[in-house]
């Protein structure tokens, strides 16, 4: 149904316990009353001093944890091509031209079409295509991106949101996705920025905790899950978390590489820098699952979440 909102047309689908409202630029998925995210496919309006070359669409944000709270953070200072939670590379080349939709540095994904918005029983389903675009040719895509997100219905201390990310290379050049070869970080894939001012930010992950302030950017760090967990609000004691599961079936699982900045940062660094390659008309799909609950790593019990999550995988 159609209903007006402070005079924007907003589309709400009913069904179950889930709501999708989409206002022509961001589409926010409520269970009841709860926020659980907004996925922006229009790009939206500027911070005040940051660049037009920052403006961009298809990422989340907010992430809203299980009572409400915001998890990720947009445009911070720090690091304004930082966007809730994202996948792009810095990079990657198609042919000998650059294409760096990490930094938006003359390319950026589109929305193209809406393939699926729909609310089950316990769970809410989101499929879009997004096209990769150089600003001075837009009319010549050179990457298909398929994004289908499936949020499932919170237990009393958790939720899951799963992802399916397929890019097709649509050019007819090679295409190399590549992360940062700077000091051999590998920035690039599936990333996410905490909402890092709730500091301190706690990680752990398969292979034990992190210490405080100790990051992880070259080292080779072959874990299938990582948390992040950190205060739900300002001055308080209370934690909330966001747990990041690799698929079993992604390329090259358990993929040997994260990205852990204690500044606000947690990255699952595929390919790193040895770069994939696509020719003309190849593809790849990469899938993961957010497991966010109340409570840090322990308390939630995240190992035997993820395990739990590769046991349902057929």
């Amino acid at each position: 149904m159609y209903t007006s909102i402070a005079g924007l047309i907003v589309l709400s689908l009913v069904q179950g316990v889930f709501t999708i409202e989409d206002d022509g630029k961001s589409l926010q998925i409520f269970e009841g009353d709860t926020p659980v995210l907004t996925y922006r496919y229009q790009p939206g309006d500027l911070p005040d001093g940051v660049d037009e070359h920052y403006r961009r669409a298809s990422y989340i944000h907010p992430l809203f944890g299980l009572d409400g709270e915001i998890m990720t953070q947009d445009f911070p200072s720090d690091h304004f091509h930082h966007r809730g939670l994202f996948w792009a590379w810095p990079d990657s080349t198609l042919g000998d031209k650059r294409v760096n939709v990490w930094l938006l540095d003359g390319i950026r994904s589109v929305h193209t079409k809406w393939v699926e918005q729909q609310v089950k029983d316990k769970h809410a389903v989101i499929d879009v295509v997004n096209h990769w675009v150089y600003d001075d040719d837009p009319e010549n895509p050179v990457v298909k991106e398929e994004v289908r997100i499936e949020v499932h219905a919170a237990t009393e201390q958790s939720r899951s949101i799963d992802f399916e990310l397929t890019f097709t290379n649509t050019a007819d050049d090679v295409l190399v996705l590549r992360g940062s070869g700077t000091d051999d970080k590998g920035y690039g894939g599936f990333c996410l920025r905490p909402n890092a001012t709730r500091k301190p930010l706690h990680f752990s992950s398969a292979l034990g905790s992190r210490n405080a302030g100790e990051d992880v950017t070259s080292e080779v760090f072959s874990t299938p899950w990582i948390d992040v967990s950190y205060a739900v609000k300002e001055d308080t004691e209370i934690v909330s978390g966001v747990a990041m599961f690799e698929h079993p079936k992604n390329d090259g699982y358990p993929h040997p590489r994260w990205i852990i900045r204690h500044y606000g940062f947690l990255g699952q660094s595929w390919p790193h820098i040895q770069g994939h390659v696509l020719q003309p008309n190849d593809s790849v799909t990469l899938r993961y699952r957010l497991f966010i609950h109340r409570g840090d790593a322990d308390t939630a019990d995240v190992a035997a979440a993820f395990s739990s999550y590769t046991q349902s995988i057929k």
